[in-house]
């Protein structure tokens, strides 16, 4: 029987993706008329970070709270993203997870139980993600709210309850997305600390290529 260990909490792993990946949220960034930053202000410096960077690869250290601030779970790793839809995130702890997308396909590979879990990338991605990478403006704009949050933050609010999250908090360093806070509205927390950055490094291709490894029970997701 298969069996997944998905609490690395997808639906927001998968937010913190797009909002490293997305071009249109850059474009959002700067028309969206709610917000009180100046040309320098956060929101700029996000936009010229969308601009600029095409692939972006690192380490990450993924922290989930509790409503209390306990910890529930840490979990750290290696990345590599390519815009507009390519990447793999590759969990190191607690254990060995590779997730796995060639722009069209969301693979996800469980080391240990010999176990992948593919379906098409746009239904893995849900309501909220698959809106910021639909490239729709007007849809965007109409439900998703960018506001600063201080000299180096940037505030996400979504206004349709469908979305996945309540809440993300994202910080730059030197216009760069350091940490990722996504908060789901029932009161749990995930941090994604982005570190060992390196912009626009050099990615082939085939580096998002998944063939499942021989042995490994592969199942559809739905």
């Amino acid at each position: 029987m298969m069996r997944t260990r998905l609490c690395l909490a997808m639906p927001v792993f998968l937010i913190v993706v797009v909002l490293l990946a997305a071009v249109s949220v850059a474009r959002a960034a700067g028309q969206e008329g709610n917000t009180q930053a100046g040309d320098d202000g956060p929101i700029a410096r996000l936009t010229h970070y969308f601009e600029s960077v095409e692939t972006l690869a690192g380490a990450f250290r993924q922290t989930t709270r509790a409503e209390t601030g306990e910890v529930i779970e840490e979990a750290t790793g290696q990345f590599v993203m390519a815009r507009p839809q390519r990447f793999v995130w590759d969990y190191q702890t607690p254990w060995e997870q590779l997730i796995v997308s060639d722009g069209e396909k969301l693979w996800v590979h469980d080391v240990a139980l010999e176990q992948v879990v593919v379906r098409p990338l746009e239904e893995a991605l849900g309501v909220g993600a698959a809106q910021l990478l639909s490239g729709d403006l007007s849809r965007l704009e109409e439900n998703f709210s960018l506001t600063a949050g201080g000299e180096d933050v940037v505030i996400l609010r979504p206004t349709d309850p469908a979305w996945d999250f309540q809440r993300v908090r994202l910080e730059l360093e030197e216009g760069v997305p350091v940490s990722i806070t996504v908060e789901d509205g029932l009161g749990q927390r995930v941090e994604v600390v982005l570190r060992d950055l390196t912009l626009n490094p050099e990615v082939s291709p085939g580096r998002f290529r998944f063939d499942p490894p021989a042995g490994a029970d592969v199942m559809q997701g739905s």
